[in-house]
């Protein structure tokens, strides 16, 4: 989680380009990245000329100062310069971008370096700010060095850029009326972990409409959690992973711009994905402009050019709002399903959502494996290509599993209802008799999730997630769909346990510049991000262990300083007290109160000053104001015990003596600032890594207090079950009932049944289905093949019945006599009327 400070810049940063006519964010966006890309060739160009070639900034042209020709084109020098304005940027700068293309691009050069293909990015690039805000631009490039600092230098903070850039793209949020709708963070991490595709140098990993690039940065993220040490990992309460330090095998980090690869097809969300990896470490990733479904897509002669059966998993949210113009669909025959022969032949559809499952199935390897969310329509609709396709996945293919999200999961962007489905490429044709390559399909209902399902999409910070309980038992599912574990692992996978991780909230601390002001001794933390009982160990109890949450670090230092607050404030009461009585002729109780409580009043505003004005001793104003809030209640606490302070001091005439300055209280209280600076920083919400049983859902009973109750969330569904009876039916060649049973006790099929119902009857379609006419008297009726491969989740729930929320049988009886005797009562008047 990024501190406040960061997020505030980020949105500055936006902010700046919104305010200055640049409305669509995407637009906005764009331009930083434009700026982003200008800053990192520069190190880029470095590196090059250190490996003996031509800088992309020209000849030299003064070798004595070293300046070249585009010299004024280096971040270094745009930066630094106070007389920089758009016109020079727009004419000058982004002139000689566009020219990299044509010097240095990889379709020029053949280079498959790092700025070969920046340069293939910037070909069309322009510059859309206002000639007349230069003063944006001015503000815009300081705080884009500001923030992007660690870029260069790869220092320990360079492991946030990532997630700034992160940050930035959030403002897509407000663009869904430009079509780019990005796919919430935990919902890709969910897929990803679920997927958990394996990490090989040789693995090749696709999202064919890959948008800002979330699925290809998760992935990376995946790998690089999986092999950080547990005791250094932390994840937050969303699974956002934090102190992510990986150990690679053999002590060398995988080629990961070789194995990640993303296409899309608009050049905007190209350059914002390319830039997105870069920040996250890849620093040549595989991002193109293609349309994956058109023509752009077909394999080449050229062998390294292939893309079908290319790739060993995919994972994505491809755009399914529209239809697809056949002229520009690729021609791959294998790819997309067909109808008709010759010229006459013509897709079996031109609906997005269903071409991008065919387009997976066909990019995979065989035994690749993908992620996809659909819309439910893929699920259940009745066309010939959604029936197809459906059947495909069943019959030649494993569906692993289908994960149906609540509707409003997408919003603010839509409401549509959404599933994710699972599945590996076999791609064998089903001989007639054989059973379908997916046996079974389970079933996981996501009911609640990380974020309430109206238009405000607010956190749900430590509340039930089904999406842990999901993983948990997607396992099971898995242990036992391998042949691991046949018996216990099913069970395990529909069972009614529910599993959460543990959440507790603690504070979080970035040691920067205003920190080591306050706490030198924090040095070698620099730049590093802590929890409060991490930094001061001795002084805060962990609350990742005790669960007391962040409040507690603020109990510790106000139990701590109180004593010396009252001390010093006690004192302060009973000195106003003796003055007070000290110069009337006669004591006055009510005279000495009112000057105590001024004295103190005083006291702490003073003290409050003090911290305003001294950079040493400060304290959060801006933000969560932890120290500041802190101070404020130790203060009022104690003005509001004055009077009871007052009353314990007899009102008589004490002997004259050396009245004690309030700058001296003021001076002790100073030495106690520190305390309350230790609990600036901003509150975050933790997960445990380990997601155990809990006693059930959270609910409410009757009474309206919390109660967890198991509940059912996933089932296991057969592709196709034959009905059980006690008699194959009638022997076509005889005409006689055949009087033997369709299945053994134990409830397997008999496979002399089976090879009659093929032979005999030949009640098989030659791609392996039953035929229509003998579904309704051969199959369980609940099964998939016997509903059109219907695979919404919500069909094949279990009804359980509780008898415990219902009312005696016998008590429902007389109710529906009541209701009919008054049914008869009331038409009785009513004929009455009408024979009138």
């Amino acid at each position: 989680m990024l501190s406040p400070q960061l997020r505030t810049k980020v949105h500055e940063l936006w902010t700046l380009f919104w305010t200055a006519g640049l409305s669509n964010p995407l637009v906005a966006i764009e331009q930083i990245t434009y700026l982003l890309f200008i800053r990192q060739l520069e190190a880029l160009d470095q590196k090059r000329v250190a490996d003996g070639k031509p800088s992309i900034y020209g000849k030299v042209v003064d070798r004595k100062k070293g300046i070249r020709e585009h010299e004024r084109c280096k971040w270094s020098v745009i930066s630094g310069s106070s007389n920089i304005d758009v016109p020079f940027i727009r004419d000058t700068v982004f002139a000689w971008l566009r020219g990299l293309e044509e010097h240095f691009g990889s379709r020029k050069t053949g280079e498959e370096s790092t700025l070969g293909k920046i340069s293939d990015r910037l070909g069309d690039a322009y510059f859309a700010l206002d000639p007349n805000k230069t003063e944006t631009l001015k503000s815009a490039i300081k705080k884009i060095d500001d923030l992007f600092r660690a870029l260069d230098t790869r220092s320990v903070n360079a492991d946030i850029m990532g997630d700034l850039f992160e940050h930035l793209l959030d403002e897509i949020k407000e663009s869904g009326k430009n079509g780019q709708f990005r796919t919430p963070r935990h919902v890709i991490r969910f897929m990803v972990e679920m997927l958990d595709p394996e990490m090989r140098p040789d693995v090749r990993i696709l999202d064919p409409a890959c948008g800002s690039g979330g699925f290809l940065v998760n992935t990376l993220q995946h790998w690089r959690t999986r092999h950080t040490d547990n005791d250094s990992l932390k994840l937050e309460w969303d699974g956002t992973a934090h102190e992510v330090r990986p150990t690679w095998p053999r002590n060398k980090q995988p080629p990961f711009a070789k194995m990640l690869h993303g296409f899309d097809n608009d050049r905007t969300m190209v350059r914002i994905a390319w830039m997105n990896l870069i920040l996250h470490g890849i620093e040549s990733p595989e991002v193109q402009q293609l349309d994956a479904l058109s023509k752009a897509l077909d394999d080449q002669k050229d062998e390294s050019e292939k893309r079908s059966g290319t790739y060993d998993y995919i994972l994505a949210n491809p755009p399914f709002t529209g239809n697809v113009d056949t002229g520009d669909l690729s021609q791959n025959r294998a790819r997309f399903e067909y109808t008709g022969t010759g010229e006459k032949a013509k897709p079996i559809t031109t609906k997005s959502e269903l071409l991008f499952v065919w387009l997976m199935l066909d990019l995979l390897k065989t035994g690749g494996r993908a992620a996809v969310i659909v819309p439910d329509g893929v699920l259940f609709g009745n066309t010939n290509a959604h029936r197809e396709l459906r059947r495909q996945l069943l019959f030649q293919h494993t569906l692993e599993c289908v994960v149906s999200l609540p509707a409003n999961m997408f919003q603010p962007y839509s409401g549509v209802k959404t599933s994710i489905l699972f599945f590996q490429k076999i791609g064998a044709e089903v001989e007639p008799g054989d059973d379908p390559r997916t046996r079974e399909v389970w079933f996981y209902e996501i009911v609640d999730e990380a974020f309430t399902l109206d238009q405000r999409r607010k956190e749900r910070p430590g509340q039930d997630n089904d999406l842990w309980d999901a993983q948990i038992k997607h396992r099971a599912w898995e242990t036992f769909r391998t042949g691991e574990d046949v018996g216990q692992a099913r069970e395990e996978s529909v069972s009614k346990d529910y599993h959460q991780p543990r959440y507790w909230q603690e504070r979080w601390r970035q040691v920067d510049d205003a920190t080591l002001k306050i706490f030198p001794d924090q040095a070698g933390n620099k730049d590093h991000t802590f929890a409060l009982h991490e930094l001061w160990p001795g002084d805060f109890p962990d609350v990742s262990v005790t669960g007391a949450g962040s409040k507690a670090y603020d109990e510790v230092v106000l139990d701590r300083v109180r004593p010396e607050f009252e001390k010093i404030y006690r004192r302060v009461v009973a000195e106003e007290v003796r003055q007070s009585y000290v110069m009337s002729q006669k004591p006055d109780r009510e005279k000495a109160l009112k000057a105590a409580q001024t004295a103190t009043r005083k006291l702490g505003s003073e003290l409050q000053k003090l911290v305003r004005e001294r950079s040493e001793y400060h304290l959060d104003r801006e933000f969560a104001q932890h120290g500041m809030n802190a101070l404020k209640a130790v203060i009022r606490e104690q003005v509001d015990r004055v009077e009871a302070w007052v009353d314990e001091i007899p009102v008589e005439r004490p002997p004259r003596k050396r009245a004690v300055k309030m700058w001296d209280d003021l001076e002790e209280l100073e030495k106690l600032l520190p305390e309350f600076a230790k609990l600036d920083g901003y509150d975050v919400w933790r997960r445990s890594l380990e997601i155990t049983p809990v006693g059930g859902k959270l609910q409410c009973d009757e009474d309206g207090q919390p109660v967890q109750v198991k509940t059912r969330l996933s089932w296991i569904v057969p592709t196709r079950e034959w009905a059980r009876r006690d008699t194959w039916g009638i022997d076509p060649k005889t005409g006689k009932e055949i009087e033997k049973p369709t299945h053994s006790k134990s409830g397997q099929v008999s496979q002399a049944y089976l090879n009659w119902l093929r032979d005999t009857l030949e009640v098989f379609d030659d791609n392996g289905t039953v035929k229509s006419e003998h579904v309704d008297t051969l199959l369980d009726p609940d099964c998939l093949e016997a509903l059109e491969f219907n695979l919404s989740a919500g069909r094949y729930k279990p009804f359980i019945f509780d008898p415990g929320d219902h009312e005696p049988p016998a008590d429902l009886i007389r109710e529906l006599q009541a209701m009919h005797g008054e049914v008869q009562r009331r038409l009785g008047k009513l004929l009455e009327m009408v024979e009138r």
